[in-house]
Order: C-alpha cells, then sequence, then structure tokens
C-alpha cells in the first residue's frame, strides 16, 4: 500500500515534470500562430499528454478500468477539487466565451458517457472520439485566430525566448520520454493500491489515479488565481475536461478497446459538471467562495461513494 502511494506521488511529480518540459515549448508554437490567450488556455493548457500517455498505457497493460477510469475521474477531480479549492482562495471569473466553451465541453461528455454506455469502448469509438477531440481543435482554431493582446501575450510567456527551434523540439521530446515514466510509475502505483485496497481498478482508476495525472492542473489553477490570471485557468480546466472525455479515452481505446463496467454514473456527472460550473457563475459571472465550498465538498462526496 505505502509504495503504491509512494509510485503514485512519484508519478505525479514526473508527469508534472514532464508535461511542463513538453509545454513550455509546444506554448510558442501557439503564441506564434497568433491564437487569443482564451484559445493557448483551452488548447495548451487544456491538452493533458500525460493523461492520454497514462491511459494508454493502462490500456496496453490491460487495466481498462484504470484507463477510462482516470480519463473520467480527472473531469470529476479539476471541475470540483480543482476549480473549488481555487474558488475558495480567489473568486473566478467565468466570462461568455469561457461558457460557450463549457458547453462544449459538456458535450463532449456527452460522447463519452455515450461510448461507455454499452460496457465496452471499442477502436472505431475511440476513433470517433479522437475525430470529434479535432473537430473542436479547428472550431476553436477558427473562432480564436487574433493577434492575442499585449497583457494576453504577457499571460501565456512573453515574446520568444531565443531558443534554436532544434533545442526546442528536443526538449518537448524530453518532457514525453518523462510523461511516459510517470505514466508507467502511475499504473504500477494504481496497480499495487488496488491490490492492497481491494478496490477495482475503477474505482481507483477515478479517485487515486485522477488525482495523481491531474496535479498539474491543480497547480495551474492556483498559480493562475493567484496572478489575477483566473479566466485563462478556467479555461484551461474546460478545455482539459473536453481532451480528457475524447482524446484520453479516445486513444487509449485505440490502443486496446476497453471493457468497463459500473462507470455510468460517474460519466453522467462528468457531463454535466461544466454545466453546472456555468450555471454557479451565471448570477454574477463569476464562482465565488460559496459555490466553491460547494464543488470541494462534491469532491469529497464524490471520493467517499467511490471508495465504498
Amino acid at each position: 500500500m505505502i509504495t503504491g502511494i509512494g509510485l503514485l506521488a512519484l508519478a505525479a511529480a514526473v508527469l508534472v515534470g514532464g508535461a511542463e518540459l513538453f509545454a513550455e515549448h509546444a506554448a510558442a508554437a501557439g503564441r506564434r500562430l497568433g491564437l487569443t490567450a482564451l484559445a493557448v488556455g483551452l488548447l495548451l493548457a487544456g491538452a493533458e499528454p500525460e493523461e492520454l500517455v497514462t491511459g494508454v498505457l493502462a490500456a496496453v497493460r490491460n487495466r481498462p478500468g484504470l484507463a477510462a477510469g482516470d480519463a473520467i475521474g480527472a473531469n470529476l477531480t479539476m471541475l470540483t477539487a480543482a476549480l473549488g479549492l481555487a474558488a475558495l482562495a480567489r473568486p473566478l471569473p467565468i466570462g461568455r466565451r469561457v461558457r460557450s466553451y463549457a458547453v462544449l465541453s459538456a458535450v463532449a461528455g456527452g460522447l463519452a458517457l455515450a461510448a461507455l454506455a454499452g460496457g465496452r469502448v471499442s477502436r472505431v469509438e475511440g476513433a470517433l472520439l479522437l475525430g470529434a477531440y479535432a473537430a473542436l481543435v479547428a472550431l476553436i482554431w477558427w473562432r480564436e485566430r487574433e493577434p492575442p493582446a499585449l497583457g494576453e501575450l504577457a499571460e501565456t510567456g512573453g515574446e520568444d525566448d531565443g531558443r534554436s527551434p532544434s533545442l526546442g523540439l528536443l526538449l518537448a521530446v524530453a518532457g514525453v520520454g518523462l510523461m511516459l515514466l510517470g505514466g508507467q510509475a502511475a499504473v504500477s502505483g494504481a496497480v499495487r493500491v488496488v491490490e492492497a485496497l481491494g478496490q477495482d481498478d475503477t474505482a481507483v482508476g477515478l479517485t487515486l489515479l485522477a488525482l495523481a495525472t491531474t496535479a498539474e492542473l491543480f497547480a495551474l489553477v492556483w498559480a493562475a488565481a493567484r496572478r489575477g490570471a483566473s479566466e485563462l485557468a478556467v479555461a484551461g480546466v474546460v478545455g482539459s475536461a473536453a481532451y480528457n472525455a475524447t482524446a484520453t479515452l479516445g486513444a487509449a481505446a485505440l490502443a486496446r478497446p476497453l471493457v468497463v463496467s459500473g462507470l455510468g454514473w460517474a460519466a453522467a456527472a462528468a457531463a454535466a459538471l461544466p454545466l453546472v460550473v456555468v450555471a454557479l457563475a451565471a448570477r454574477r459571472g463569476r464562482l465565488g467562495r460559496p459555490a466553491g465550498a460547494l464543488l470541494a465538498a462534491a469532491y469529497v462526496a464524490y471520493v467517499v461513494v467511490t471508495l465504498t
């Protein structure tokens, strides 16, 4: 048990390091393409390669409950614990554009729910989910293709840091390598926890594994809230929820068809949560401390229900 928890903690650190290394050099591409800061939040901060890598590795090792549970559990964790704790520290503004993308994220969650409804996600369904994410990227690209404002550019990292493209590519590849190592450690740690606690793969994937692989989003939301770029962080969570529901789940199923059960309620909750967040912020255009407390409490209840 202690070894499993230790592996999950180590995996979280390695995954965060690899994702940061990858994103630091991938983000420059987004800025040079003239996308808005909101698009950078949705597509770059929202893209969770560590989730995808972990899901694929779990699927290849024939642990479909860990793969699918992590994809759905990560969304539940981010949309309740990450946003809730951040809103408790500082109210999070949620503007009209972010609300519209939250609705699209809910649609993506609905696609994941439909794929999981039969208890099996085939390779064809996996490919369709990946196609849905590609379509979402194309839509965001079309809507947000404009030069970012000076303040937005500063929020996303400023001007080119002078590194050569070859070095940037090498460092991005190194980030992927770190994520592969972290994903292996995460799956191994989750398997040990499954054996020690007597829980099934799905329950551990929904809770402990999801918590380990979403460590980067917790750091992003917290840091952005402290620096006054809260809406960018919310966009990252919204984009990540769409990414996990389509790209992460789809890639895992494409690697190996997923046969899972008992995920319907969690997938339905994950699909509804973006709309719940929008509803909580509808009155004042922000997610206040009472809403944050409600979301954080919902996460605690969700973990208790899942593990018991």
